[in-house]
Order: structure tokens, then C-alpha cells, then sequence
């Protein structure tokens, strides 16, 4: 009965690449969670995501008239060579592999097919009414596990009492903010309608509810990023800078709350230092290479002290996240990519650049504590923002 669901999606995303490759672009967009959905062809494991993805290039290889590579096609380059050689310095071949389809491959045959199917403002709105609509059932289901206590994952605070925090339909409250923080930033756009700030308004409570203090700090320092760079909003967020600071210095528990987070020391802090300290004693001894994909958990064991703190599968931190990974090269690489996303967005003019620029921050600021690009949904977006990016020089009324 599974294979013949199966079959018949597959069928009906065919139908649509064919008819439609745009439509069936912003279907992927609004969907990204469907890497949720798992399920193997012979002895390949693959997730609906990864099948849409396949099909979308398949058709566009065939049908699809453009065939451009964009300006970004040096640091892809060298990010797939980069990424196909950490597969062979990991441990554990089978998952590295897994996650060089997933976390590089495919989400560089939906940047391609991206770049150029999306052509006018018409098919930009599209692409945001799709991303929108991830953003609104992601968020509903979050506020609902809120208010009914269903699917909550109960945790131990630090102080000693159960906290709840929603999950909406990933494994974990972090995953809620990690995916919806940057797309607040894009909703907030002015030109936007009355929809998509009441979309930013439930993800922000979606947000709220997960208690991913990241996601939270993500999104306040890309509004400041933004304030700052909307000429007319400069003024009003130097002035909320000053008075916010004034607050926080004479207002003990403020003051107290920020400290923590600033100097990690309250207990999630802590944990990440302690990940941080570990990873960066293992890359001491594996500078080059790194850990390889997948190879972080087996990488870290001998500088591993805390038994009390698990081995998390990534570092924690977007930067020491890549170096891991991918090696000082893939870091550079990264780096690369990153600069030459916030290089473009100052050259180029158009009105929804600064948002841009303000969710990318987000989501840097967001991966100082996180992990923010290994994962399916993840990879997924942080690939469409630079392609949005990408198109914004030759898009046509």
C-alpha cells in the first residue's frame, strides 16, 4: 500500500515539473518538512524531499530552456569537490554519503533549477506564498501543541522544573526556530500584505513556545541589521539601542538574564563551551581534514570529559560546524559563499534585499549556538536565500 502511495505522488510531481516547473518549484518550497517522510528504493534510503528534488532537475535537464549557473557557481564548485572529499575522510561511509546527497547535492540541483525558473516579481510572489505556507501549517500545529499539550516534548529545566516546549513537526523545539527564524525576516518586508505579518506574528509565538532562545536572538539581531540598513528606520533603532541598553544596565534582572546569555553561563552555555572546547582540541589534531562527514561524534569521543554532557552530532556553532565537517577548506568556502551573499546584497539596489541580508544574519547569528545548515529543510533554505539573492538582478515586472 506504501509503495503505490508512493508511486502515485511520484506520478503526480512528473505531471506537474512537466506541466509546470515553476509551480512544481514553489510546491518543493512549501513543503520542505516532507524530508519527514522516509522510505527506501531497493537498498537506498530516501525521503519525498529528495525524490521532489530528483524530479524537479530530472525535467528541468530535459524541458527547461535556461540553463545558467549563476554567479555563484566558483564557491559551488569547489563546495562539492570539497564536500565529496570529507565523504572519503569519514569514518562511516554509508552515512557521509547520505549526507552529501542530502545536505550538498540536492539542495545545489534545487538552487539551479531555482535560479532559473524564477524570472518575474509574478513568480517571486509565488515562491513567498509558498515559503509562507510553510511557515503558517508549521506554526499552527506549534501554537496547537501549545494550547492542547499534545505532542510537547517535556524536558527538565535547569532549575529543577518541567518545561514544556513544542516541537510542531519536527523532532525537537530547536528545529521550530531554526526553520521559521529567517523567514520572519523576509515576511516583514513592507511591500508585504496584512498576511504575512500575521504569519511572522505566529511563527514569533510558534518560536516563543519551543523556547529556542537562539532563534529569538537570531531574529532580534536581524531586525537591528535591518533597522540599520533601511535609511528611514536608522534613526529609530539607534534610539531603541541606546534606550534598550539603559534598560538593561539598570534593571537587575535584565541585566542578570543578558549577562548569562552574553558570557554562556548559565547551563545551555556552559554545555556549549564544553563543545566547543572539545571540538576545537580534536581540530588541533585534525586541522586540515576535520572529522570528515558524519565523523564528528566518533571524531570527539578521546577529548570527551563531561559524561554528563551527551555527544551532540554537530559542534553547535555554524563555523566550527563546517571546519568539522568539511575541513579548513570547506570553512574558507563558506566563508566565501557568505561574503559574496552580503557583497551582492550591497551592490544590488532592490527593495527586498535588506531582508534578505537581515534573515541570512539571522540565521549566522542563530548558528553562533546551533546548527543551522545540516539538515535536510535546512540546507534546503539556506541554498533558496542565496538564490533569491541570486535572481534579483534579473528580475522583470
Amino acid at each position: 500500500m506504501t509503495l503505490i502511495i508512493f508511486v502515485i505522488f511520484s506520478l503526480f510531481f512528473i505531471y506537474l515539473s512537466w506541466k509546470n516547473l515553476l509551480w512544481a518549484t514553489a510546491f518543493i518550497a512549501a513543503f520542505l518538512p516532507f524530508y519527514l517522510i522516509r522510505f527506501k528504493i531497493g537498498f537506498l534510503p530516501m525521503t519525498l524531499l529528495e525524490l521532489m528534488i530528483l524530479i524537479l532537475f530530472v525535467v528541468w535537464l530535459v524541458k527547461g530552456k535556461d540553463k545558467k549557473l549563476g554567479n555563484f557557481k566558483y564557491p559551488i564548485f569547489a563546495w562539492l569537490i570539497v564536500a565529496t572529499i570529507s565523504v572519503f575522510v569519514s569514518p562511516d561511509l554509508r552515512s557521509a554519503l547520505g549526507l552529501w546527497k542530502a545536505y550538498f547535492i540536492e539542495p545545489i540541483l534545487f538552487f539551479l533549477v531555482f535560479i532559473n525558473v524564477i524570472k518575474t516579481k509574478k513568480d517571486l510572489n509565488l515562491i513567498f506564498k509558498a515559503l509562507g505556507f510553510s511557515a503558517l501549517y508549521i506554526s499552527l500545529f506549534a501554537i496547537w501543541q501549545k494550547i492542547t499539550g499534545q505532542g510537547v516534548e517535556s524536558l527538565v529545566s535547569w532549575s529543577g522544573q518541567k518545561v514544556l516546549r513544542v516541537t510542531s513537526v519536527f523532532g525537537y523545539p530547536n528545529a521550530v526556530g531554526l526553520f521559521l527564524a529567517p523567514l520572519i525576516l523576509l515576511f516583514v518586508c513592507p511591500k508585504n500584505k496584512l498576511f504575512y505579518w500575521l504569519l511572522s506574528l505566529l511563527a514569533l509565538l510558534a518560536i516563543i513556545f519551543a523556547k529556542s532562545e537562539g532563534a529569538i536572538f537570531g531574529i532580534l539581531a536581524g531586525l537591528l541589521f535591518l533597522g540599520l540598513s533601511l535609511k528611514f528606520w536608522r534613526k529609530f533603532t539607534l534610539i531603541g539601542i541606546i534606550i534598550s541598553i539603559f534598560l538593561i544596565f539598570f534593571t537587575p534582572s535584565l541585566k542578570n538574564y543578558f549577562w548569562q546569555k552574553a558570557t554562556l553561563s548559565d547551563f545551555s552555555g556552559q554545555i556549549r563551551k564544553e563543545m566547543w572546547q572539545e571540538t576545537l582540541q580534536m581540530l588541533k589534531q585534525k586541522p586540515i581534514l576535520g572529522a570528515g562527514l558524519a565523523g564528528y561524534q566518533k571524531a570527539v569521543i578521546p577529548y570527551h570529559k563531561k559524561s554528563y554532557i551527551e555527544i551532540y552530532l554537530y559542534p553547535h556553532n555554524i563555523f566550527l560546524n563546517f571546519w568539522s565537517e568539511l575541513g579548513l577548506a570547506g570553512l574558507i568556502i563558506f566563508l566565501w559563499i557568505i561574503i559574496k551573499f552580503f557583497w551582492k546584497g550591497f551592490k544590488n539596489k532592490n527593495f527586498i534585499i535588506p531582508y534578505l541580508m537581515a534573515a541570512m544574519f539571522a540565521l549566522i547569528v542563530h548558528g553562533l549556538v546551533d546548527v543551522p545548515y545540516f539538515k535536510n529543510d535546512l540546507s534546503m533554505l539556506f541554498w533558496l536565500i542565496i538564490g533569491l539573492m541570486e535572481i534579483q538582478h534579473e528580475i522583470k515586472e
